[in-house]
């Protein structure tokens, strides 16, 4: 933790992509037990600062602090780090030549060194936890993408994180799937999971989340309480997003 209790601290995070400056200064504290909500129009920065928070992206200026330690730092081992944050893509990436099983204990036995048993348990425990115990010995081609994308949840959990990073996870899922892996994301909610989710979801992030950050042209606009900016926005710019949305 970091002094202020934090588990992630962005400060002053610019990037710049050659002469695109994305992101513009921002200051962003993430709590244990928060479920921060991103949200905001394509183009805005979303994502970018998503992959900032396990430096999939490293910021162009300013630092990131996880769990007390500044991991911007270049004596920082990041991929150490990483194990302590999972991550969800929009694409599943999972192994399609891998069973489901497989996807799930390949990490857990060449990252953390697990044996083969202690995975296989451990992979049951997260596929039972997504509802897809009895896919275990499936292909990732068998399967929907509402089940590939709770395969990857459950890849990503069995890390045992303390932070989850979601990123579009549901925008190139068709719409009747698009329940099932929010149901997966509302039981992690539930469990008091600590995730930063970038979404289009506005019924989740109303609902779910404990915070709503809204971003436009690489800035935070609004940050605060889900359910009072989608009530009554304070800034221009939100208001104008929120009315083409909703």
């Amino acid at each position: 933790m970091n002094e202020d209790g934090s588990l992630v601290r962005l400060e002053n995070i610019h990037k710049w992509f050659g002469s695109n400056h994305v992101l513009k200064g921002i200051d962003v504290t993430v709590h244990e037990g928060d479920v921060v909500a991103i949200i905001g129009p394509s183009g805005s920065g979303k994502s970018t600062l998503l992959r900032t928070i396990n430096l999939l992206e490293e910021p162009t200026e300013g630092r990131v602090l996880f769990d007390g330690a500044e991991i911007t730092d270049i004596r920082t081992n990041v991929d150490e780090v990483r194990t302590h944050i999972g991550m969800v893509f929009q694409s599943y990436n999972l192994f399609p030549h891998m069973n489901v099983r497989d996807n799930v204990t390949l990490a857990l036995r060449k990252v953390l060194g697990m044996g083969e048993k202690e995975a296989r348990e451990r992979a049951h425990q997260e596929l039972e936890h997504v509802g897809l115990a009895e896919k275990a010995d499936a292909y990732p081609g068998s399967l929907s993408g509402g089940q590939q994308q709770r395969v990857a949840i459950a890849r990503a959990l069995a890390m045992r994180p303390k932070l989850m990073l979601f990123d579009e996870v549901t925008s190139a899922l068709d719409p009747e799937l698009v329940k099932e892996v929010l149901d997966a994301m509302r039981r992690l909610v539930d469990e008091g999971m600590t995730m930063v989710v970038v979404t289009h979801e506005m019924g989740f992030a109303r609902e779910v989340g404990t915070r709503l950050i809204f971003m436009d042209q690489g800035k935070i606009v609004e940050d605060g309480n889900p359910r009072e900016i989608f009530d009554a926005p304070k800034d221009g710019r939100t208001r104008a997003f929120l009315s083409h949305v909703l």
